[in-house]
């Protein structure tokens, strides 16, 4: 006749060799001392296998032991989210080409000779330009945030876009003013 199967012990109930036992604190009793006259056995070490072999279930779940990561997982080149990333380019766009007005300005206002209807031409022209690509990173960046992952990058998108906007409207409306005073 042959003995029942055992479930595997799991890894952590094993003996580790290399990390022994501590002894006992001194403030607890010590172990049972055994009479001199159990028999002795030789020391062997456990011959464990390299890999264990575990079986599956038939639900495809992994049985105890066996590492839940060992499962397939998606590949970071395949998770994201493209819309999300698209609203961070644009946005970063947007950004650049507001701070490109910003450093030419010098060279348009000394080329034009100081004249102010060319360089109004000149800084409307960027401002519609911030404008609508600000507007497109900011509702991208409200639609991918919406969707799963990519969360950083559309809140990026949304607050950069946001802020561009913010500017744009505000030095429309302070050159709005500037005409009646």
């Amino acid at each position: 006749m042959s003995e029942p199967q055992q479930p595997p012990v799991p890894p952590s109930a094993q003996p580790n060799p290399a990390f022994p036992p501590a002894p006992p604190a001194p403030h607890l009793a010590a172990a049972p001392q055994y009479p001199a006259g159990a028999p002795q056995y030789p020391a062997a070490t456990p011959q464990y296998p390299s890999s264990p072999q575990v079986p599956q279930q038939s639900s495809g779940q992994p049985q105890y032991g066996q590492p839940p990561y060992s499962q397939q997982r998606p590949s970071a080149s395949g998770s994201g989210n493209p819309l999300a990333r698209t609203a961070f380019i644009v946005a970063l766009v947007v950004a650049a080409v507001g701070v490109l007005q910003i450093l030419m300005q010098p060279f348009v206002l000394a080329s034009f000779s100081y004249d102010a209807s060319s360089y109004g031409v000149f800084s409307f022209l960027f401002a519609v330009i911030v404008f609508l690509g600000s507007a497109a990173a900011l509702v991208l960046g409200l639609i991918a945030a919406r969707r799963a992952g990519g969360q950083v990058l559309a809140g990026i998108a949304i607050g950069v876009g946001g802020v561009q906007l913010i500017g744009v409207v505000l030095g429309w409306i302070a050159s709005t003013f500037y005409r009646f005073f």
